[in-house]
């Protein structure tokens, strides 16, 4: 269990240090009391529980349009891809979650993800797109990520985010009352006038703060996930399908458009280059 959760942390770090930071601001500004924080963790307590149970993941998957393969033609040729790669990757991690299923998603451009810790998804674009062994290698790829535990640390972030991003709209919500209140005030004391002033400056200071906050950290988790992906990449290899994920990549290599991105959307970009991750499955097939 310790090798687990070290092997999580490494691969994940930066998701969790943000949580903790969420988590702290978050404390921060309802009251850094004894009282506040154990109500703000049991919180984040039940809404991981909940994010991470069958009813959260089939929310997650509710929200992705999200089905079962449910034709004869989708369960014969998806499910014996899936299940082929299924005990290929658990030869390779023992510890796999054994309920894992897959599922598509009815959307004609060509991509394949994974959430929560039991959920593999390709749309039905990848699905008539990508050929039987590139399936395989996607497959493979998206495998490495609940091997990893990104999805997991993907909803830790994404809670942590939610919480934090409610507790600064209601802090909002109270400096915009409060200056209305004192710009009233302010027609019958001059007092008013100053504390109007006083919290239109709290306000921008806030609204600054979080603006540098959140940009930061879009870059820094952004970072993480592309590293993410090489790791994923990685683990297909491991199981036996780089040669696959390969020739999968370059697939959507030529079927995607890939615009000129300025430094902030590069440093933003949740997944490297297509043609680095090719890259690097080929020097991994070179050794």
């Amino acid at each position: 269990m310790l090798i687990r959760i070290l092997k999580f942390m490494g691969s994940n770090y930066t998701y969790v240090i943000w949580f903790i930071l969420y988590f702290s601001i978050a404390l921060a500004m309802i009251g850094d009391t004894q009282q506040n924080f154990f109500l703000l963790l049991l919180v984040y307590g039940v809404s991981i529980g909940i994010a991470l149970s069958p009813i959260g993941e089939a929310i997650l998957r509710a929200t992705e349009n999200c089905r079962e393969p449910s034709t004869e033609e989708e369960k014969n040729y998806l499910l014996p891809i899936f299940e082929e790669v299924y005990q290929d990757a658990i030869t390779v991690n023992p510890n796999l979650n054994k309920e894992i299923k897959i599922y598509i998603k009815d959307a004609m451009y060509i991509n394949a993800f994974a959430m929560g810790r039991k959920t593999i998804a390709v749309t039905k674009g990848g699905l008539t797109t990508w050929t039987r062994d590139e399936l395989k290698g996607i497959i493979a790829h998206e495998f490495g990520h609940i091997t990893h535990g990104h999805t997991k640390a993907l909803l830790l972030s994404l809670i942590g985010n939610f919480f934090f991003s409610i507790i600064v709209w209601v802090l909002r919500l109270f400096l915009t009352i409060m200056q209305f209140i004192c710009e009233v005030v302010a027609e019958f004391n001059w007092l008013g006038s100053i504390f109007a002033i006083l919290t239109a400056i709290v306000q921008i200071i806030v609204d600054l703060s979080v603006f540098v906050f959140i940009n930061l950290s879009e870059m820094i988790l952004a970072s993480n996930s592309r590293s993410n992906e090489f790791q994923a990449d990685t683990f297909a290899y491991e199981v036996g399908y780089g040669k696959e994920l390969i020739s999968g990549l370059y697939l959507l290599q030529k079927t995607t458009i890939q615009n000129k991105l300025s430094i902030p959307e590069r440093l933003k970009a949740t997944h490297p280059h297509i043609s680095q991750r090719i890259a690097n499955l080929e020097r991994l097939n070179q050794i």
